[in-house]
Parts: structure tokens; C-alpha cells; sequence
């Protein structure tokens, strides 16, 4: 262990020890850190613990509205009257029917803020997302041409042995019309940081529900003949990965589903892999965030070695860096800025949709902002803020509360926005029910353009 390590595992051990808020004033070491953006897609059976009763409520409720009033990154609530919210919420979260409702109570409470980081996730919940896992039906779908239309579906799954393919539509759930249920879904959505992101929240509601419970849909097929399936929600656990290959055009292809900080290695010895390929295609499509950490480390296999990048600057609610035991040690700096490694110097493409969110996003604006790489693709979900880790909430549940934005060199923000691709390629019923990627056609297209040529 180097003299650094040490002295940072001495130093840990204190802070462990002594618990003061003095030497953690965002009290890092009592929260738990977010395993790498996982995201789950329905609800999860209640814990064992007694029903939550008035006192407990309120508890929770204090703690969450206290927390985010004096440490949320922006004074301003993002311009919402956040002492009004509290007492709106408040009566709702009393009488809320079981304690499952209540936790999205206070889960949409925090949605005022329109901020797709800060939620607040029940206890169940909780656990699902430590567990890379989710329950669902084994499709998801989104409004498209103006139906609702699947995108993808679990090979695994009954939506799949019962004939559901992409490029589907919706006709009805249950005995309702799919797109009243959809809108009555969205209405009672939480907010998040923007339009797109909302319409995500309300397909969930639909699909969730407690494993082995049943949706009835009535689909219709490309030709327009509709069947009726009886779909039972199944567990699927869904732990990050990273893969790659070489493309038949030649060029290499990396495909991530989260930035979760033990895959960094993966994903540099993926780019090593690939290195004397004419031209790197990286898929973040659906992929939702996690570690700004390997984002940055993986940023700089990009850029020529020792080349120092500052590629934009955090803001946070006191406009000082975040930090550890009387600012001794700098947990995140104001400026952001990475060294390049020169691992990769061919030209790039990102690939991105309305799903890709946080340190994706991240990525792609920090290649996209140095012309570095084109994005290709759908705007992105518009949801770079970072928080620190969750906060226990009485009562079992965990807050998490963004604590730093982030501010392109040029003073562009992504939050509330998103990347906007430097060659658009919106997603049509006809390329689902085809099975046509066009947009890594596209990709592998604007890489030979570019000279990356196989041979």
C-alpha cells in the first residue's frame, strides 16, 4: 500500500469512527453508493417489517423534505416552491393505502423538482435496484406514430413465446382502450427532467406489478390482426455488461449497458482490443448512467497522451468543490478536466436514444463538445445531475438527491435538454417490425466517410 493509500484508509477509519459532521459535511459515509444507474422496471414485494404507521410517516417525510431543503445543488428548487410542496404532499402521504403507495408519495413529492436523480425508492425497490434486478412483463414500448408500440422484448419471456415482437402496437390492457390507459398512467407519473423521461415513468407503471401477477394486452400485428395474451410478470435480473467485436464492415463495435465502476477494466480492454480497427462504434443506447468516475477514465482513451481536456465544470449549491474532513481532500473539483491516454485515435461514433441518461450523456457530450465523436441517434434522456449515494430514509426506504451539476465549456447544460445528436436517426414502426438498426447503419456509414475504411 502506497503512502496515499494509507494514509486515506487512516484517514477513512477517523471519519468511520468518529461520525462528525464536521469531518463529513455531506455525510458521505452514511450513505450507500448507487450501483452503477441500475434502473428497474416495476415494484417489488413489501419487506418484512411492520406497516408504517402515522409517527414513522411523518418521519420519513420530515427527513426527505429536510434533506433535499438544505442540501439539494440548487437554493432555488429549480423554481419550485418546495415549503408549498410539503404541505401539498403531506396529507396525500398520510392517507396513502399501504405503504408501498406511500413510498410513491414522496417519491412524486420530490418529482416537483423535475429532476430525474432525486426520488425517492421504497424499501423492496431499494433492494430490487442493489440487485440488478426488475419485474416486468418481458416487453417495453413507447408512444410512437402516435401508438403505443413495443421496442424490445425478452427472448425469456411468456411476451415472447406468445408471438410479441417489436414494431407491435398496443390495443388494449385489460378490457381498457391502451392509450386511455396510458394517459391516465401519465397523469399520475412522477415528473422527471423532462418530457421524455416523464413518458418512461408512466410505461412503468403499467408493467409493474407483484411477480407472478398477470397483464392482459391485446396487440396488434404489422398487418393489423390483433391476438390477446395472458403475460405473467417474471423476476429478470439484468447486471451490467460490456461486449464487443469487430463488425463485418470492419469496423469495432462496443455496446454498454451502465457505467458501473467495475466494468471500467472491461471497457478499456475493450478499447485496447479494438485500437488498429479503422473506426469505433460505442452503443449507449438504454444505457442509464452511473459512475462519473469511468466515464472520465474511459473519456481519455480518446484523446492524444498527456493531452489534458477540461471538458466542463460542476456547479454545486455553495459553488465550492465537494469535500471530505475539513476540505482536506477534494471528492469532486470544480473544474472537470481528464489527461488523455491516445489508446484509441481512429474516428468515433456514440449511439444514443431517449433512454441514455447521466454518465452517458456525460460521455457523449464530453467526445461530441471536443469534436472528438459524432453522435448519432435520438436525443438523449436530458438527465445529467449527480448525487452521492443514497440516504437512508426512516422507515427502509433510501433518498437519493442531486448535489452537482454540470455546465459544458461553452456554458450549455444537458439537464432538462439532453445531447442532441449530430445526425439524427428517430426510431420508425417500420424499421421495428423489420428488424432494421439504422441507426448503426448510419454509424458505420459517417465512419467510412470519415476514412475509416476496413483494410
Amino acid at each position: 500500500m502506497t503512502p496515499i493509500s494509507r494514509l486515506a484508509a487512516m484517514l477513512l477509519a477517523v471519519l468511520l469512527a468518529s461520525g462528525c459532521a464536521a469531518f463529513d459535511p455531506h455525510n458521505l459515509l452514511s450513505r450507500t453508493s448507487p450501483p452503477g444507474g441500475a434502473a428497474t422496471d416495476g415494484p417489488v414485494p413489501p419487506p418484512a417489517t411492520p406497516a408504517l404507521g402515522e409517527v414513522r410517516r411523518l418521519a420519513a417525510l420530515d427527513f426527505v423534505w429536510t434533506t433535499v431543503n438544505e442540501r439539494y445543488h440548487d437554493p432555488k428548487f429549480n423554481g419550485v416552491d418546495w415549503a408549498a410542496a410539503r404541505e401539498r404532499w403531506k396529507p396525500l402521504a398520510l392517507a396513502a393505502a399501504t405503504d408501498e403507495a406511500f413510498w410513491d408519495v414522496l417519491d412524486r413529492m420530490t418529482g416537483e423538482l423535475r429532476d430525474s436523480h432525486t426520488r425517492v425508492d421504497s424499501p423492496g425497490r431499494a433492494e430490487r435496484i442493489a440487485r440488478f434486478e426488475s419485474v416486468g412483463p418481458g416487453f417495453s414500448f413507447r408512444p410512437l406514430g402516435g401508438r403505443l408500440v413495443v421496442t424490445a422484448v425478452d427472448r425469456e419471456s411468456d411476451a415472447w413465446w406468445s408471438g410479441v415482437r417489436p414494431g407491435m402496437a398496443l390495443v388494449e390492457l385489460g378490457a381498457e382502450p391502451a392509450q386511455s390507459a396510458y394517459a391516465k398512467a401519465l397523469a399520475e407519473a412522477r415528473d422527471g427532467s423532462t418530457a421524455q423521461v416523464k413518458r418512461l415513468y408512466a410505461a412503468r407503471r403499467i408493467l409493474a406489478g407483484e411477480p407472478g401477477s398477470k397483464l392482459i394486452v391485446t396487440f396488434a400485428r404489422g398487418d393489423g390482426t390483433p391476438f390477446t395474451v395472458s403475460l405473467e410478470r417474471r423476476v429478470a435480473r439484468n447486471p451490467p455488461r460490456v461486449a464487443h467485436r469487430v463488425l463485418p464492415s470492419g469496423h469495432g463495435y462496443i455496446r454498454l449497458t451502465s457505467w458501473d465502476q467495475p466494468l471500467q477494466g472491461r471497457m478499456v480492454e475493450a478499447i485496447e482490443t479494438l485500437k488498429d480497427t479503422p473506426g469505433l462504434v460505442i452503443d449507449l443506447r438504454g444505457n442509464p448512467g452511473g459512475s462519473a468516475l469511468m466515464v472520465r477514465n474511459v473519456a481519455a482513451r480518446f484523446f492524444p497522451g498527456k493531452e489534458k481536456v477540461v471538458f466542463g465544470r460542476a456547479t454545486t449549491r455553495t459553488g465550492k468543490p465537494v469535500t471530505l474532513a475539513f476540505e482536506w481532500i477534494d471528492l469532486l473539483k470544480i473544474e472537470q478536466e481528464l489527461e488523455g491516454t491516445g489508446t484509441y485515435a481512429r474516428p468515433v461514433t456514440v449511439l444514443l436514444n431517449a433512454s441514455s441518461g447521466s454518465g452517458s450523456e456525460l460521455f457523449a457530450a464530453i467526445l461530441q463538445s471536443q469534436g472528438r465523436a459524432t453522435v448519432v441517434g435520438e436525443t438523449s434522456c436530458g438527465c445529467l445531475l449527480a448525487f452521492l449515494g443514497y440516504a437512508a430514509v426512516p422507515g427502509g426506504g433510501k433518498l437519493a438527491y442531486s448535489e452537482v451539476g454540470f455546465i459544458l465549456p461553452d456554458g450549455r447544460r444537458i439537464e432538462g435538454v439532453g445531447v442532441v445528436p449530430d445526425v439524427p436517426v428517430p426510431a420508425t414502426v417500420a424499421d421495428l417490425l423489420s428488424d432494421r438498426d439504422r441507426v448503426l447503419e448510419e454509424a458505420q456509414e459517417i465512419l467510412r466517410r470519415k476514412g475509416g475504411e476496413h483494410g
